[in-house]
């Protein structure tokens, strides 16, 4: 009996009480149970890392629509990522979450819910265009630094954001093709055509979404630490208490490139190495979706930490909701009196 291949968290009610005096059968149970635990508490990490990054994203969002301070071109971009950040939690919620509660259907229904809703394939769209953001983020703040007067006269183009999502579809779209239903195992899978298809996409993917993106960013704010070494300006001038604020602003876009490479350099590391790892590319896509789900936490909370005038709206935007409950209470109590 050989049930090492089929256990599981979703198929641990099938899994029979094992016999004492078949010890192995006893070990495959035992490692059943350990597994089906180790995943439950992997599940549990994810909802709750799903909960802080919708909550955190849509404070960013809301903060940038609200403020008309904070509507300047870094920010529209960080909106932007907001959002694809906000989208990767929210897509992730059905193969994270739900699929522990919810009986699949199968046939064409199945591989249509996989395609859209089920196997996370938008979650992973999603990921891909905050990682393109962000280097457009950082694009956006060497121009800033290092010219300024050119930076000013740039517009916000909105075919750019479009073609961003454009080429985060078109690195995911091999993976999108391949999703169905399997029936024998009652879960969303890919099927690919061979094993040396589906290495080499998932390597290409690896390198698109993480290697690349951060071998960009560092060279470019490299590039921006450099020059802030050799910039001099006169103290109190209007100039200079600009570019102090270019400079906080870029010091906490650095922090987030710094926790992108952190959260993404494992998996692309796994990645490579997957076939000399315990349970293969099943390992991988766990730690890659945990990176994703991380990253995307992680920024608003970089925001917070680093930028002051982001806390100050924040208060603002918390005070606004603490007063009219407080309010209400006076008025009912001074009623009752």
């Amino acid at each position: 009996m050989d049930e090492e291949e089929t256990y599981g968290c979703n198929y641990l009610g099938t899994i029979e009480t094992p016999n004492p005096e078949r010890s192995q059968e006893v070990k495959n149970y035992d490692r059943s149970m350990e597994t089906a635990i180790v995943w439950q508490l992997y599940s549990s990490f994810l909802t709750i890392v799903i909960l802080f990054t919708i909550a955190g994203n849509s404070l960013v969002c809301i903060l940038i629509t609200r403020n008309g301070a904070l509507k300047s071109s870094i920010n529209w971009l960080l909106f932007h990522l907001a959002i694809a950040d906000l989208l990767v939690a929210v897509f992730f919620i059905p193969p994270c979450v739900l699929s522990h509660f919810i009986h699949h259907p199968g046939g064409k229904t199945g591989n249509i819910l996989c395609l859209i809703f089920t196997a996370g394939t938008l979650g992973w769209v999603s990921a891909s265009a905050s990682s393109f953001l962000l280097v457009s983020v950082a694009f956006e703040r060497y121009y800033a630094t290092l010219h300024p007067f050119r930076s000013l006269q740039r517009r916000y183009s909105w075919w750019l954001l479009f073609l961003l999502w454009i080429l985060a579809i078109s690195l995911n779209l091999p993976s999108i093709v391949v999703t169905a239903f399997d029936v024998q195992s009652q879960m969303c899978s890919e099927n690919f055509p061979s094993y040396t298809f589906s290495r080499a996409y998932y390597i290409t993917w690896s390198f698109c979404n993480s290697v690349i993106p951060i071998c960009i960013m560092g060279c470019l704010y490299s590039s921006i630490i450099l020059h802030l070494q050799k910039q001099t300006f006169i103290p109190d001038s209007s100039r200079a208490s600009a570019t102090r604020r270019r400079n906080k602003v870029t010091k906490m876009l650095i922090s987030v490139t710094v926790i992108f490479a952190v959260c993404w350099i494992p998996q692309a590391t796994l990645c490579v190495i997957s076939p000399i790892i315990p349970g293969g590319y099943g390992t991988v896509s766990a730690v890659a979706t945990a990176s994703a789900l991380l990253n995307s936490c992680l920024n608003p909370l970089m925001y917070t930490l680093h930028s002051q005038q982001f806390r100050k709206n924040l208060a603002s935007l918390i005070s606004s909701w603490i007063p009219q409950k407080s309010s209400q209470t006076t008025v009912h109590s001074r009623g009752k009196s």
